[in-house]
């Protein structure tokens, strides 16, 4: 399957849009947590500098040190408020009333440790954040810890950090979005050609456009006209060099026919008549291979034929030309039959097939048009027919089922060649209805029973 251009695009820009938004949510995640985790240090550090004003020594080593529960927050007095302190002043402590009973479970650092921050439990499984700080006071070395609950705090920012991978998802959709559509916008001189070039099919186009092409394609446009300017040529000069060629070599065939009139062969009747007939063979080879030669085929931008009313016009001159015969020639083509192919194509076509129906048959052919996936034609007869033994041979220049028959052998060979240039399909068989042989030829390609061109 060849690769989309739209999808290696979206593939494109999304290697490249997915790590850098993962890219942007990891830092986002990381400096949202150390603002949040400083944040809330910086008010314990204000909390522990005002418990440590708080703190009344006294020089008398006999008196115990207090902490005047008027100049503390109110927060540290509420019981499970989620603020806690911890202090220790040598061997006295002081805990926060919101402990009630309990205590931080914190393995105190030692005094020469800076100040430090973690995260730990607290009394009811909640998490905290603890400050522990180190004073010396009036000689005296104290030390502070604070703690508050963050478990909502935490909730916001994983909160803000899930909304945002929601949001980068979003935005690399929308961006794959809109380069889908800026794409398809900018990819619409190709669909453009792409009209001209099913114009190109039907005969109503003979170059396409290069109004509004990009200069990217330009250059595939101007290829694709002089490609089409070149196979035109060679069409045109192939058919004027058989003419040529046809009118050249029909002037000596006449004036040798001519000259089998004279008197010196009055004697020799069976050598003039010899004579005669390889002369007309000659004429009569000569022709077909020149129609040959002639076969437009779809390399070049085909017409559409009315193939109703060409071929009612040949299967008339058939039922002529074999008017001796007594062969009646039943023809089921549908009116308004149209297609993209050359004249002279379907003519030498179809001719040829019912050129050999005639020949071997002995009173009946049947002659079937249809827009079957196409265009079809069905060749019937009444004759001996012929086993499928010799199909491939039938089908080679020269090959005949039966030498006693008039012919030279190249009929149904040359419509194998017409088929193969169109890329269609050639069936050979038995009639049901007549009992003869049977040639089917399938072409695929469009084709209207209105008179126009799909």
């Amino acid at each position: 399957m060849n690769p989309s251009l739209q999808n290696r695009l979206a593939i494109g820009l999304a290697a490249i849009l997915i790590p850098v938004f993962l890219g942007q949510w990891l830092l986002m995640s990381v400096a949202v947590h150390r603002i949040h985790v400083d944040y809330i240090a910086s008010r314990l550090r204000h909390d522990a500098e005002a418990l440590l004003a708080a703190l009344q020594l006294s020089d008398a080593s006999q008196v115990a040190p207090r902490l005047l529960s008027a100049r503390i927050n109110p927060v540290y007095l509420r019981p499970w408020s989620g603020h806690y302190y911890h202090m220790q002043v040598g061997e006295t402590v002081f805990r926060s009333r919101s402990l009630w009973d309990a205590d931080l479970t914190l393995a105190t650092p030692s005094v020469a440790a800076d100040d430090t921050v973690q995260t730990v439990p607290g009394p009811r499984q909640e998490p905290l954040l603890v400050l522990t700080r180190h004073f010396v006071k009036q000689a005296q070395n104290v030390t502070i810890l604070v703690a508050e609950e963050i478990g909502a705090s935490e909730r916001m920012v994983e909160m803000t950090q899930f909304w945002y991978a929601v949001s980068a998802v979003l935005a690399v959709g929308l961006l794959l979005v809109l380069q889908r559509v800026m794409v398809r916008r900018r990819l619409r001189p190709l669909e453009q050609a792409r009209g001209e070039i099913h114009r190109l099919e039907q005969g109503t186009l003979r170059h396409l456009s290069t109004a509004s092409v990009p200069l990217e394609i330009l250059p595939f446009i101007h290829e694709i006209n002089r490609l089409l300017s070149t196979l035109a040529d060679q069409l045109q000069k192939s058919r004027q060099a058989s003419g040529n060629l046809a009118h050249t070599i029909r002037t000596p065939l006449t004036v040798l026919l001519q000259l089998t009139e004279g008197a010196e062969l009055d004697d020799h009747p069976a050598l003039r008549q010899q004579m005669q007939q390889q002369i007309k063979t000659i004429g009569a080879l000569t022709g077909r291979v020149l129609k040959r030669v002639r076969v437009a085929g779809a390399i070049t931008p085909a017409s559409c034929t009315d193939v109703s009313g060409e071929l009612t016009v040949l299967v008339a001159m058939m039922q002529q030309m074999y008017r001796s015969r007594s062969v009646q020639i039943e023809a089921r083509i549908p009116p308004g039959l149209s297609a993209l192919l050359d004249r002279e194509d379907l003519l030498e076509l179809a001719g040829n097939l019912l050129d050999n129906a005639c020949k071997w048959a002995r009173t009946a052919v049947c002659f079937t048009v249809s827009a079957a996936a196409g265009l079809q034609l069905t060749v019937e007869d009444d004759g001996p027919g012929c086993p499928p033994a010799q199909h491939e041979h039938i089908l080679e220049r020269g090959g005949r089922a039966d030498q006693t028959t008039p012919g030279y052998g190249i009929g149904l060979a040359v419509v194998q060649e017409i088929v193969t240039v169109y890329e269609g399909k050639l069936t050979l068989g038995s009639s049901d209805a007549l009992g003869g042989f049977q040639v089917q030829v399938q072409l695929e390609f469009r084709s209207s029973l209105d008179g126009s061109p799909t």
